[in-house]
């Protein structure tokens, strides 16, 4: 059997790592968690998660994922050049500490301080993680009650928050989950009934 899986990812345009990991339940749903990688400096993206039917990720998995693939590999990009400049600017400010009297730091100290200080480490406020993990199920949130109001029942579902990653909002995230499955259902019925 003849597939065209691997000349899609190659069109997706993504130098790095694509760690692909897929979860079917007895359902036949698939869950597809999708992290790209390019080093150690951006750890802390989440992963993309898609979940449908096997039919439904034949229908749309790529389209779907194309869009926030362009966003990561343009966030990366602009945090490789950041990081870059910010290392060329410390470099360039050493001399000045010299030059100003100050004792100048060792090898060892500025390796250690850079570690410390590195920007793209996940931030230790808790407030800020939390916030940031508010902003991300509010955004899901409002993604899946558009993609419902648009009767895209099946992306809805597919971009439903997974109640792992929300423990919080676990009651919230299944009422929606049935809601958007009765919405489903009558539509298909619908659809169905119409092609007859």
């Amino acid at each position: 059997m003849k597939t065209n899986f691997f000349q899609q990812i190659a069109g997706l345009g993504f130098n790095g790592n694509f760690l692909l990991n897929i979860n079917q339940d007895e359902t036949g749903v698939q869950t597809v968690s999708v992290v790209l990688k390019k080093d150690k400096a951006i750890d802390g993206l989440p992963p993309m998660l898609f979940k449908a039917t096997a039919d439904e990720l034949d229908e749309g998995f790529f389209e779907q994922l194309a869009q926030p693939i362009i966003q990561t590999a343009g966030l990366i990009s602009n945090l490789e050049s950041y990081q870059k400049e910010l290392d060329k600017a410390k470099k360039n400010a050493k001399p000045d500490k010299a030059k100003a009297g100050k004792p100048a730091e060792t090898e060892t100290e500025d390796d250690e301080q850079d570690e410390q200080n590195n920007l793209f480490t996940p931030p230790e406020d808790d407030k800020q993680a939390k916030a940031e993990k508010k902003r991300m199920y509010d955004e899901a949130m409002e993604k899946v009650k558009q993609l419902a109001q648009n009767t895209k029942y099946a992306e809805a579902l597919a971009n439903l928050p997974d109640v792992a990653d929300y423990p919080d909002k676990a009651e919230a995230i299944e009422a929606k989950r049935k809601t958007l499955q009765v919405g489903k259902d009558a539509y298909d019925k619908l659809t169905a009934s119409f092609n007859d």
